[in-house]
């Protein structure tokens, strides 16, 4: 046993260095791509020697690139412990993938993959892609990143076209690189911004494919389904079907192609591409294998010719059923869609050829000009599929055919006569619009300069939206908010609104509520109501859960956090379901509670309780059963801090809560506070907090003053303030913003006195700017795995809503 620490790490293993000499052979040709000037006495300065032939300990090996250190403590636990796991499996993968045994390949398939996956990210390229990714990072964290990310390709490559092709008649064998696992998409050149160092193309891309030479005899190359099926598609940049990274995938672990020996001229063309997608250094048995480019005369584009699998196509593709002991069954399509919910997804005549004031193809309520002209194609939300906007108001369509309410029926209808069926029919019908296989990000509006837009992180229910979500659009132009609804094909039957639905009635009942108070404005594009990312991509709610369980642990919310706003709607409810208890069932709660009542007003007491249960629009009417069978979950939905983040992150916004919980989380976990940047934005968030805003609590005013255009001039002037938190050198100085806050507080505040006082909420808001914006390493990470995010994100600024205290002190938000 020993204590001697590893820190000359080897990225490129030299197990897999040896694979690439040949017999008889100990060392490599070394060649350095970008060799160091060495300083003469005079002055002058000539190159290193570029070529070396050394054996694998001195190739491709950094010192204390993994190394982490906490004071004078060296750890390389990354190096002994991730690695030399990965390299151990990964030696035998190596091998039994080159040489075909069956056997052999399925029983390391996980492992090739996974030894492939942190091939591509352990290397100096890789890491420096990560650090693009994040922006800085020190050492720990870019280790941490690492081994969060390793896994990210491993789904797509699975489902991907395998083909291994031989060197064995060619003189000229397969070199190695500095970062083996290469990254080609013939839409890409070479010199285009997308492969800027450190960039690939991105692996999710159609036209991508991914060469790993296995051996200097050897190489893999992955290609994605569909461009092997169709390679003369004009966008080889647009995402495969279902692009996903860390999802669940089926494949046939024995389906390669294996019978393509290439001719010199291929394997040259191969080596070319490595060679220009290495960061520094590459090796060969052999130093005229070293300069591919010096006999290849092909056009980039036409490296595709070689790589692309020729024949046996029929390999791949298809669809899988699993059956199992329990009865159920498990289905895959060639794309890893587990169900066929997207072929009603798709738009069944897709927008093409529009005009600039033509509404977009993306389905938003924008024209053309507006949304997605200045984008480009690979950035828009998608044209295929119905977007966020046309599937809300499909379930506003499906909900109100389920009730009846598009044939005429009352809300007092539905209250008396809402069934476990229409509970039932209404969660199915939203599981539907949003199956497994849904691709979030893509459905997203995107970042636009013109348009403000805010996610809130609070709660959504009927009872406080007015107060926190509409009454602030004439300030605002667009919110995002977390839809109420939940997915119940993905919960314990026990606790599913479509397996129990009994269970849900109450809450379905305030949710549509919710649904058609906000349908107005989401037909506007003025509210996306927005499914709870985690709950559509399982994958992506896993690392949420762990991240929030870890950052929560042991946290408290602080003294006067505004939560006990929400304890007051849970009491609400708690009456609520008193109210709808069977009359036998109240007497004897009212018998045991107030034992001095008499008949009369026990009497009395039952008729109140009829009136008020008739008078509160979010009360069933109608009996529910006593007991186990009769409990009503009680569910407040709203987005946790990563959720949030990540939405916002995505859309271009800027966050607002209502809540000192939240603003807490937000001001403690976010970013580290900067005393220098806080007092920046001092005249700015001292303007702010001066104007008195008056909070529009009717619903149909708020649509008239949008319609009517009476909007205030702060509205601009707070997307003004994000330009400027984002592009500091192009925005407005924080001293100009707050001189024309205090100039628009005027017109603002008069609004408030001219209108009904009965329908105004007075509030304030609360500016928070963090030095670089809001963001975390975890949300990042999110961006980067789930919605293939390759640059820094973050989130302007954050504003907190605060309500003045009513004349009983109670400040809630509820309209």
């Amino acid at each position: 046993m020993t204590n001697q620490k590893t820190r000359n790490n080897h990225y490129v293993p030299q197990w897999y260095q040896r694979r690439f000499l040949a017999p008889g052979q100990s060392r490599l040709f070394y060649l350095n791509l970008d060799p160091d000037r060495k300083t003469l006495p005079n002055g002058g300065q000539v190159l290193r020697t570029a070529l070396h032939e050394w054996g694998p300990t001195n190739c491709f090996v950094e010192y204390d690139l993994y190394t982490t250190h906490f004071g004078p403590i060296v750890n390389d636990e990354v190096e002994r412990h991730l690695f030399g796991v990965i390299d151990d499996q990964g030696a035998r993968a190596v091998s039994a993938f080159a040489l075909g045994n069956h056997a052999d390949v399925h029983a390391s398939f996980e492992d090739f993959f996974e030894h492939m996956a942190a091939q591509k990210l352990r290397t100096p390229k890789g890491l420096d892609w990560i650090r693009s990714c994040y922006g800085v990072l020190g050492q720990v964290d870019l280790m941490v990143e690492m081994q969060a990310l390793r896994l990210m390709h491993c789904t797509m490559w699975v489902e991907g076209v395998r083909e291994i092709v031989s060197a064995q008649d060619s003189d000229v064998k397969f070199i190695l690189t500095d970062h083996p696992v290469t990254v080609y998409n013939a839409g890409v050149d070479a010199s285009s911004e997308q492969c800027a160092y450190p960039q690939d193309p991105l692996v999710a891309a159609v036209g991508s494919q991914t060469v790993f030479a296995l051996d200097a005899n050897t190489c893999l190359i992955l290609t994605h389904l569909e461009y092997a099926k169709e390679p003369e598609q004009l966008d080889l940049t647009r995402l495969r079907t279902n692009a996903r990274h860390l999802g669940v995938g089926m494949t046939r672990t024995d389906n390669f192609i294996r019978d393509r020996r290439l001719r010199r001229d291929e394997v040259i063309a191969i080596n070319h591409l490595l060679k220009s997608r290495a960061k520094r250094y590459i090796a060969a048995a052999d130093k005229t294998w070293l300069y591919p480019d010096r006999e290849f005369n092909s056009s980039w584009a036409e490296i595709a010719k070689v790589l692309l699998p020729k024949a046996d196509l029929w390999r791949f593709g298809g669809e899988i059923y699993v059956g199992y002991k329990d009865g159920t069954s498990g289905y895959w399509d060639e794309h890893g869609r587990t169900s066929k919910a997207h072929e009603y997804l798709i738009r069944k005549s897709p927008r093409k050829n529009i005009g600039a004031n033509d509404f977009c193809g993306c389905g938003s309520a924008y024209a053309y000009k507006d949304c997605c002209q200045r984008l480009p194609a690979a950035e828009r939300p998608s044209w295929d599929f119905y977007g966020l906007r046309e599937r809300n108001l499909m379930f506003c369509n499906a909900i109100q055919g389920i009730l009846g309410l598009s044939d005429g029926a009352s809300w007092e209808h539905v209250r008396c006569n809402l069934s476990d069926d229409q509970v039932t029919r209404i969660h199915r019908a939203f599981a539907s619009l949003w199956p497994e296989d849904t691709d979030l990000a893509s459905l997203l509006p995107r970042p636009n300069p013109k348009v403000l837009r805010s996610v809130y992180m609070g709660f959504s229910d009927p009872r406080t939206v007015e107060a926190t979500v509409l009454g602030w659009l004439p300030f605002i132009d667009e919110i995002l908010l977390v839809n109420p609804f939940f997915l119940g094909t993905r919960m314990k039957p026990e606790f599913s609104p479509i397996e129990s639905p009994t269970g849900h009635k109450m809450q379905t009942l305030k949710n549509v509520m919710l649904l058609l108070v906000l349908e107005p404005f989401i037909r506007a594009g003025l509210v996306h109501l927005v499914p709870d990312p985690g709950e559509v991509s399982p994958a992506l709610g896993h690392h949420v859960r762990e991240v929030l369980t870890r950052r929560t642990d042991g946290w408290k919310p602080p003294e006067g956090s505004g939560m006990h706003r929400f304890l007051k709607l849970a009491e609400e409810e708690t009456r609520r379901f008193f109210w709808m208890l069977p009359e036998a069932s109240q007497r004897r709660f009212i018998a045991e509670h107030m034992p001095d009542a008499d008949a009369a007003m026990m009497d009395r007491l039952i008729a109140d309780f009829r009136r008020q249960a008739q008078a509160d629009p979010y009360t069933l009417l109608q009996p529910l059963p006593v007991g186990k069978d009769g409990a009503q979950n009680q569910i407040f939905k709203g987005l946790s801090l990563e959720a949030a983040l990540y939405l916002a992150s995505l859309t271009g916004s800027i966050m607002h809560v209502d809540t000192e919980a939240h603003w807490a989380q937000l001001l403690k976990d976010a970013q580290p506070t900067s005393a220098a940047s806080q007092s920046t934005w001092t005249p700015v968030r001292e303007a702010l907090g001066e104007i008195s805003f008056p909070v529009e609590l009717n619903p149909q005013r708020v649509a008239e003053r949008l319609n009517s255009g009476d909007l205030p001039p702060i509205r601009s002037l707070l997307r003004r303030l994000a330009e400027s938190v984002s592009i500091p050198e192009s925005g407005s100085a924080p001293g100009e913003l707050a001189k024309q806050l205090r100039q628009a507080r005027g017109k603002v505040e008069r609004v408030g006195k001219r209108a009904s006082e009965s329908t105004l909420r007075p509030a304030r808001l609360e500016l928070h700017v963090p030095p670089a914006g809001f963001s975390r390493h975890e949300v990042q990470r999110l961006l980067v795995m789930f919605a293939g995010v390759t640059r820094p994100r973050f989130v302007p600024y954050a504003l907190r809503l605060l309500f003045d205290e009513r004349k009983d002190g109670s400040g809630d938000t509820r309209g």
